[in-house]
Order: structure tokens, then C-alpha cells, then sequence
């Protein structure tokens, strides 16, 4: 049956009014024929419309309702609020506490990194002996509070940068990477470029900015075998940054399997973390500065280098927890985003702006386009009344728990 002619149900938890959010877009008109019950155990809803039914599982138990009230007037959308059937356990997360992707203590010393297209080994198992965090992007700052703070020390300094860069964490500084150590951020691994295995990556010269205008800073890297872009090598050091959503961790116990995270999980981690930093919930993505010049012939990222505009998104909701028919998996954790297109000039305007309220991050084109995807799919999960505000379009993109999915 076409989208157009099926049913659609969206339900959403308001954990903080212990409520499920319910909405429902009918192909045609409710009529008296038309019916919503919930299961007996109260996870499940079905709808019966024209002859054809639609049931699913809620995000969260709710009390249940043999047949649900339909307005005589409602048209083809339909909304109930149901409460929970029982106080919800735990509390939300949050952003500064929320997992992360693969952090280190997830990962096991000597495993191997593969790429999860076709598999080839692009890092040895055996060869990187520790896994490290990166520590956040404000730990300069952090760094130097604890200096300034600490019992009995009140030194006096007039140039704040070189007194950073004289400690060693400077804004000028840098980690670089190291042989056997795979350093963690959050969407991707930094690790020292005589640890890849040479043979299967290729370095690529490539546009990646909005009409290949950004300044070259970084080569991209494809795997050899399926031309999968895996990550980029910085221009001015032998490190190497490896995308967690392009590869997978093999365990050397092989019988630990743990789930991989995709784009879209550390996108919003990357997300969530921007806020819990600088208390900003808006991000304008901004696709990496790479080389200018000629891609690796067949690779994927060929005719995806350049990005037609810019993605302006909006950390709506940190913590939500939906279901839909439309949906491949449901439940799911998922952040509520608003976003939209935005040219380099309104960017530019934003930023500039002594009232800002926009920090900028940065993901390969083929990752921002990759979102773009997921956030126009995921609008169509939710009913159509619910799909836009102002010039903003909703979307939904699914988190990382602390479970590992």
C-alpha cells in the first residue's frame, strides 16, 4: 500500500507530564467506522481505518483504554494524551551525562578496526595497545581554571594564551596522535598514520566546502577495496581521523558482540555535547575543510564533496523516546531536532552576530548529506500537522544509549 493510503501513528513520552503524546494521520476522513484501543497490558495501540489496521508498540506502558474517543469532527488527524500506568523509573539524563559512541572503556586493547562497508582491516588487531578519551573541547579552559583556583596559588598573569601554551595546553596546542594509541572523540578515532594498514587506504584530493570555496587544511582517506570515505588526514601531522560510523571495532574476544554506532547516533552525541558545553542548542554543520582538487575515481564521496548549503539544526528536545509506524525499529531514543538551509552569508550573519546564539561543528560532506537524508526520512514519521514550525521542518535522530544501540 502506498505511505499516502496507510495509516500513520506517531507516539512521543512527555516524561516530564508522565504522558504518551499520541498522533494519527488517516488517509481519509475518520468516519463511525473508524477505531483506537490499546492492548489490555497497555504497550500497544491499534487503529482500525477502512477496512485495514495499524498497531503499535508505545514508548512507554500506559493505562489501558478498550476504545480510545474519536472527535465526530476530526478530519484525518487524530491526537490523544494517555498517561503512564506507572511512575517512570530513573530520570532523564542530562546532556553532559549522556553515553558516548564508543567511548574507551568500551573497547578492548589490540582489537581491530575494520571498514564496515566491505570489511577490509584497516588497522591490525594487536596493533593499538590502549584506547584513550579525548578530553572535551574546553579542557584548556578547564585546565587553566584548576591552575588559577587551586589552594595557595595566586599567580598573576597578563597573557592568558601564552601562559596555556607555556603549561602545554594552549589554544596553539595540539594532541597529536601516537603509535599504538587510539585516542576517542566523539564521532571518530584519532590514531597515528603508520598504524593504518597502507595498503587498503587511499588518500584522496577532494573539494569539500560549499561551492569549493573552504581553505585545503586536510586529505580525506577511502578505503581501496569499496572507496568508502574513512576518515582524513590532518595536512600538518602523521595523524589520522577514523569516522566511527564508516568502520567496526572487532573485539579480539569474538564472542563479545557490541553494536556499532551509525551517523546519526554521533551526530547527536556531537549535538549534545556542543550544548552541555557552551549552553548552545543551535549548531550550523559545517563540512571539513579538505584539499582542493580531484577525487579518488569511483569513490562515493566523487560527486558528494560539494554541499548545497548550509545545515542550520536545532537541538529541540535532548531526550525523547518515540514510536512509529513509519519507523524501522520502535521504540527508539531519539533527540528532536528543528533544522533548515541556510546559504554561507545568513551563517556568516549569525555568527558574527554580538547576540549569537550558533556554534559551528564540523562533519565530511558525506556525513552532513548523510543527516540531511536521515532528517527528511524521520520528518515523514511524524504526522503530517506536526512537520514544520515556522520556517523550520522537524526531524528525529536516533542516540546512543548506554546499553550500546
Amino acid at each position: 500500500m502506498p505511505p499516502s493510503r496507510r495509516v500513520l501513528v506517531y507516539a512521543e513520552l512527555l516524561s516530564n507530564i508522565r504522558q504518551v503524546s499520541v498522533g494519527c494521520t488517516l488517509p481519509t476522513p475518520a468516519s463511525e467506522h473508524t477505531q483506537v484501543a490499546i492492548t489490555a497490558d497497555g504497550w500497544a495501540l491499534t487503529v482500525t481505518h477502512d477496512g485495514s489496521s495499524q498497531t503499535i508498540r508505545l514508548p512507554e506502558r500506559v493505562a489501558p483504554f478498550s476504545r480510545l474517543p474519536i472527535k465526530s469532527a476530526a478530519g484525518t488527524s487524530l491526537s490523544w494524551r494517555l498517561p503512564l500506568a506507572a511512575p517512570l523509573s530513573g530520570r532523564a539524563l542530562p546532556a553532559s551525562e549522556e553515553s558516548v559512541p564508543w567511548s574507551a572503556i568500551d573497547l578492548e586493547t589490540g582489537s581491530a578496526i575494520v571498514c564496515r562497508t566491505c570489511r577490509s582491516t584497516v588497522v591490525e588487531a594487536g596493533t593499538l595497545v590502549v584506547w584513550k578519551d579525548l578530553p572535551s573541547e574546553n579542557w584548556a579552559e578547564m585546565m587553566e581554571f584548576w591552575h588559577c583556583h587551586k589552594p595557595d596559588n595566586h599567580h598573576k598573569h597578563g597573557n592568558d594564551d601564552e601562559h596555556l601554551a607555556n603549561r602545554g595546553y594552549g589554544s596553539n596546542s595540539r594532541i597529536e596522535a601516537q603509535a599504538g594509541v587510539g585516542f576517542v572523540d566523539l564521532t571518530s578515532f584519532l590514531v597515528a598514520a603508520p598504524d593504518l594498514v597502507t595498503s587498503l587506504i587511499s588518500a584522496s584530493e577532494s573539494t569539500g566546502g560549499v561551492g569549493g570555496e573552504i581553505k585545503a587544511t586536510a586529505t580525506t582517506l577511502h578505503c581501496t577495496s569499496c572507496k568508502t570515505q574513512l576518515g582524513v588526514q590532518n595536512a600538518q601531522a602523521s595523524s589520522v581521523s577514523i569516522f566511527k560510523w564508516q568502520v567496526i571495532v572487532q573485539q579480539r574476544n569474538r564472542n563479545i558482540s557490541k553494536p556499532s554506532p551509525n551517523v546519526a547516533q554521533c551526530v547527536s552525541a556531537m549535538l549534545l555535547a556542543t550544548m552541555a558545553r557552551s549552553g548552545c542548542s543551535k549548531s550550523i554543520m559545517l563540512p571539513m575543510k579538505v584539499r582542493p582538487g580531484l577525487s579518488v575515481a569511483g569513490s562515493k564521496t566523487e560527486n558528494q564533496g560539494q554541499v548545497q548549503g548550509l545545515l542550520n539544526i536545532w537541538l529541540f528536545n535532548a531526550n525523547i523516546t518515540f514510536s512509529s509506524t513509519e519507523a524501522c525499529t520502535s521504540p527508539t531514543n531519539a533527540v528532536k531536532v528543528l533544522y533548515r538551509t541556510i546559504n554561507q552569508e545568513e551563517a556568516d550573519k549569525m555568527q558574527e552576530s554580538i547576540t549569537s546564539d550558533v556554534q559551528d561543528v564540523s562533519l565530511p560532506a558525506e556525513g552532513i548529506t548523510a543527516i540531511i537524508g536521515l532528517l527528511s526520512r524521520s520528518n515523514g514519521f511524524i504526522p503530517e500537522s506536526d512537520r514544520k514550525f515556522k520556517e523550520w521542518t522537524v526531524g528525529l535522530l536516533e542516540k546512543w544509549d548506554s546499553k550500546g544501540g
